[in-house]
């Protein structure tokens, strides 16, 4: 039997990394193909996979790096480059310590290293990380030591902790109980942030497979309703499954919101631009027995933001305190300039500076500590079955932390509830409203190479973009849409997804089309960005990005639009 091909039920033996080691082509290393490994490699490799912890194993000589999906997440950016690299070429910048690891663990020794601070590029810049490390010589069937088994556990976060916590102890006897109130708020918010961290990584990923699920169904619904277009039974029916693929993409983007890892287009607008496009909507969605008291300063400084995310969450909020009021009152949305102090900032997201500071007040029923210490929590909500999906908060905290910022919520029992939103400031130039005229039809005839992992979603794809007059082309990963490109296949646009299995990556087939001549436009697609297309998904101007899942309108829209970019054309 094939070297882990069968998972006996074990999550790490199916998961990434085990695919991965299964398709890497071992004959060009030291270690010769996997079905000649000998059975001490075999063996410590499937422990190593099993691991939660996350583990590496260096072999031979040179160290080639075999590695589990723990360490592939620490890896970052370095990830999968490092599958069978030797550890001195995959960490150069820390060559010298990796080498007298090697040279200790082959010689029978053992190291162990606790907050060990290293200097690591793991996304293309330089950045400090504290690791508690631990190495042990691994012995071949000869009982001599043919590799290193080293365990990898970043307490970067801790180590930052207590930095913190020693700083603010400075002069204790002067400020004793202030500091200690201070390092416990801090210390039950960080607890906070760790478990919203932890669900908001599972929503995105469940999203995320979701998303792609929804695009296979609605390309497939819209591919029926064209085929049936004149039976009204089938449309009616198609019509009504669209409509519920609809509110499941919505979902999904609330999810996504909380995770932040819905892809987000900032730009720099002044807040008062931004209420005076949104006050008619919200008056409108809150009721006439709802006053809105809007108190925004003259000179209110400019902010960063991707503007339907903004009016999203101004609009979640209103709602949240027209209930909490029971449908009457007075809903204050206030703005101010304010500069936060390092004192300000203990226990919070974001450093000293200069902010502009959103918040939108009630006086309803208000909160308990203990719904209090909830309300960021997806799917959680006090309101009777039917009446809140629990993700309006969360969809906020999500949005402005993605944004750079920080949400502060303030709420007493019997008095009511403040939702306070910081963005940083911005010195940009002040953007100009655009008005997007509509494409004059959405057909074409160039040829489109589409790179799609997930074959239910590429042929419905392919379906609906031939049925659109254009030439397809395919290719299920990176890899073989490269070996196609460098073979001399020459499309007039690629549509790609972002996140696929191989060694190229998206980002690599847009690197390949900017450097052609003339220049091959790229539209990419994924049900969300992670961190592959930019930092903290924050999209820049020339990079397209169509979200899963998308109507065949949207697509064909995009793809005109995209092309007439390039072609210069209106």
């Amino acid at each position: 039997m094939q070297f882990l091909s069968n998972p006996h039920g074990c999550e790490g033996w199916a998961g990434e990394m085990a695919r991965r080691i299964r398709a890497f082509d071992w004959s060009d290393t030291e270690l010769g193909p996997i079905e000649h490994w000998s059975t001490s490699l075999a063996c410590n490799v499937q422990m190593m996979l099993a691991s939660p912890v996350p583990m590496v194993m260096l072999w031979g000589r040179a160290g080639y790096m075999i590695y589990n999906d723990s360490y592939s997440v620490f890896a970052g950016g370095r990830h999968p480059y490092l599958l069978g690299t030797p550890v001195e070429l995959g960490w150069p910048e820390v060559a010298d310590f990796n080498r007298h690891v090697m040279s200790t663990c082959l010689a029978g020794g053992t190291l162990s290293f606790n907050n060990k601070d290293l200097v690591l590029l793991r996304n293309g810049k330089p950045e400090t990380v504290w690791l508690d490390l631990y190495y042990s010589p691994v012995a071949g069937d000869d009982q001599q030591p043919g590799g290193v088994l080293a365990i990898v556990v970043e307490t970067t976060e801790l180590v930052k902790s207590e930095q913190v916590r020693q700083e603010l102890t400075h002069n204790l006897e002067q400020r004793v109980a202030a500091e200690v109130q201070a390092r416990s708020a801090a210390e039950d918010k960080l607890r906070q942030s760790q478990k919203l961290e932890a669900i908001g990584g599972l929503t995105g990923g469940v999203a995320h497979d979701f998303n792609n699920l929804l695009q296979v169904i609605a390309g497939n619904l819209h591919l029926l309703a064209r085929h049936e277009p004149d039976n009204a039974q089938v449309q009616r029916r198609v019509t009504a499954a669209i409509a519920a693929v609809e509110r499941g993409a919505k979902l999904s983007s609330q999810l996504l919101a909380f995770a932040r890892r819905q892809p987000l287009s900032p730009a720099v607008y002044n807040p008062q631009r931004i209420y005076a496009g949104l006050g008619e909507l919200l008056q409108r969605a809150l009721g006439e027995t709802i006053h809105i008291d809007v108190q925004l300063p003259q000179d209110s400084w400019c902010i960063n933001v991707d503007r339907n995310q903004l009016e999203n969450a101004l609009l979640n909020l209103a709602i949240n305190a027209r209930d909490a009021m029971q449908g009457e009152g007075v809903i204050r949305i206030t703005g101010e300039n304010i500069i936060l102090n390092p004192g300000d900032c203990a226990g919070k997201s974001i450093k000293p500076g200069e902010y502009v500071r959103l918040a939108v007040t009630d006086i309803g029923v208000g909160m308990s500590p203990a719904i209090l210490s909830r309300v960021f929590e997806p799917f959680f909500t006090t309101k009777r079955n039917g009446h809140g999906t629990g993700l309006g908060l969360s969809m906020v905290f999500g949005f402005v932390r993605q944004s750079g910022g920080h949400v502060d919520v303030w709420s007493e029992e019997g008095r009511g509830t403040v939702v306070q939103m910081y963005f940083p400031r911005s010195l940009g130039e002040e953007c100009e409203d655009a008005c997007a005229e509509p494409l004059p039809h959405a057909h074409g005839h160039e040829t489109i190479l589409v790179v799609e992992d997930n074959e239910d979603v590429r042929e419905t794809v392919v379906e609906l973009l031939e049925q659109a007059g254009y030439t397809v082309l395919t290719a299920e990963d990176g890899d073989r849409a490269m070996k196609m490109l460098q073979a001399g296949v020459q499309p007039e646009l690629i549509f790609t997804d972002v996140v696929m299995p191989g060694r190229v990556k998206s980002t690599d087939l847009a690197d390949w089309a900017r450097a052609q001549t003339p220049p091959v436009p790229v539209l990419f697609t994924s049900g969300h960005t992670r961190d592959i297309l930019s930092s903290n998904h924050l999209l820049s101007p020339e990079i397209h990005l169509l979200s899963k899942p998308y109507s065949p309108e949207a697509l064909t829209q995009r793809v005109r639009s995209v092309l007439a970019a390039q072609q210069g054309c209106p």
